[in-house]
């Protein structure tokens, strides 16, 4: 009974959270088509004549910008079945009915005022004010550190370019709002209530990504939580390892089970082919196929050179180097001024969750491989991860009185 008894909270909210991502969905399409149709074709000229893949400044995959996605987020915008209902439209998403492309509750309404070049204005503002309030909230509950961990982390993913690509904006959104409510909450919250906060997490994730990089979601707050508990002296290494796992089970489930409300969803209201269609989209991601065979090593070596910036050709840039020589002075100090046992030990966990990319890389090996150029942003989770572990287990220089 008392298993039961926890499991109350996820149910509630799961039914919930999927009838207004339903709700919100049909009630955006209610919009006539009429009063977005000229600001969806002219930004839809506009993201045309930018070209489908542009390479702006760096010249490197890494730095591609995806308008490709963004003219089909836009397209969306306008059903190509005009005997749809709302209902129907809002789940069809113009037969791409397998995502919940949840970024159309904001982007729909905003479309009826405003086209592509004003929305990347009001995200550039929305992105960046967002970001310095979560790491300045970092930096309050935390210590300043910490938060120049974060700023660093987000920053290698190259950030000029987050708040003007919608495709990449929205994770980037759920992990700034999930980063604010954790820290305005943290010290009233209970463990069953954080681990739920993961649930929470995980199926608002699901809602507006398009698969990037969605495991942001989870390791970025996981890491400040784990800081958190160790200099409240809350947790050691068996506690903490307890705490990553439920944790993460909790948004993987809730991240999965939001999906598949949505195929169920699909299969009511279009039609059990959509199902069979979507379960054949899901084979292709998980086993590939003879065009596009598995290479899960492959896979790794190419979201790692694309974050390492390295050189189509593979050679290493400059500000590469100067990173490993840092590094390597890191190491060295590490080695002269390491704190005490428990404190390493209770650490070792942020070094697990650091490690989260490279386990999705391997799982959704098809997708990471064709669209390296930016799930390679989930490894902002590893170098947050990696900074926080080093400042979090070296000692603190102390101030004479």
């Amino acid at each position: 009974m008392g298993r039961i008894k926890e499991l109350k909270p996820f149910v509630k909210i799961f039914v919930i959270l999927i009838v207004v991502f339903f709700l919100s969905m049909t009630l955006v399409y209610c919009i006539p088509t009429s009063w977005i149709q000229n600001n969806v074709e002219k930004s839809v000229e506009v993201i045309e004549n930018e070209g489908e893949y542009p390479m702006y400044f760096f010249y490197r995959h890494s730095a591609i910008i995806d308008e490709h996605t963004d003219k089909l987020m836009y397209t969306s915008l306008i059903q190509n079945r005009d005997y749809y209902n709302p209902v129907q439209a809002s789940v069809s998403i113009n037969q791409y009915p397998r995502y919940w492309h949840g970024y159309q509750v904001i982007l729909r309404p905003l479309t009826v005022i405003f086209q592509v070049q004003e929305l990347r204005y009001l995200g550039m503002y929305v992105f960046h004010l967002l970001f310095f309030w979560s790491a300045w909230l970092m930096a309050k509950k935390l210590k300043p550190g910490i938060a120049m961990c974060y700023v660093a982390a987000v920053t290698s993913g190259y950030i000029v370019f987050l708040p003007v690509c919608f495709q990449f904006f929205t994770t980037f959104l759920v992990l700034f709002g999930a980063l604010i409510v954790l820290l305005t909450r943290y010290e009233k919250d209970s463990t069953m209530n954080l681990i739920l906060y993961f649930f929470v997490v995980g199926m608002v994730e699901n809602f507006f990504d398009f698969l990037t990089y969605p495991i942001i979601t989870l390791g970025i707050p996981l890491i400040v939580l784990l800081w958190l508990k160790i200099r409240d002296e809350s947790a050691d290494l068996i506690e903490n390892m307890i705490f990553i796992v439920k944790s993460s089970v909790s948004w993987g489930l809730g991240y999965a089970l939001t999906w598949i409300a949505k195929w169920g969803i699909a299969t009511v209201v279009l039609g059990v082919r959509y199902f069979w269609r979507t379960m054949s989209v899901v084979q292709y991601r998980l086993e590939g196929s003879e065009e596009e065979p598995l290479d899960r090593i492959g896979t790794l070596q190419k979201n790692l050179k694309a974050w390492m910036n390295v050189q189509d050709n593979g050679i290493i840039s400059w500000s590469k180097v100067v990173m490993v020589l840092l590094l390597i002075v890191i190491v060295l100090i590490l080695v002269r001024r390491l704190k005490d046992q428990k404190t390493v030990l209770a650490s070792l966990p942020i070094g697990v969750v650091a490690l989260y990319p490279y386990i999705w890389y391997l799982v959704m090996s098809n997708h990471s491989q064709i669209h390296y150029w930016y799930t390679y942003r989930a490894q902002v989770l590893t170098m947050f991860g990696i900074l926080v572990f080093v400042v979090n287990i070296l000692k603190e220089k102390k101030t004479s009185a």
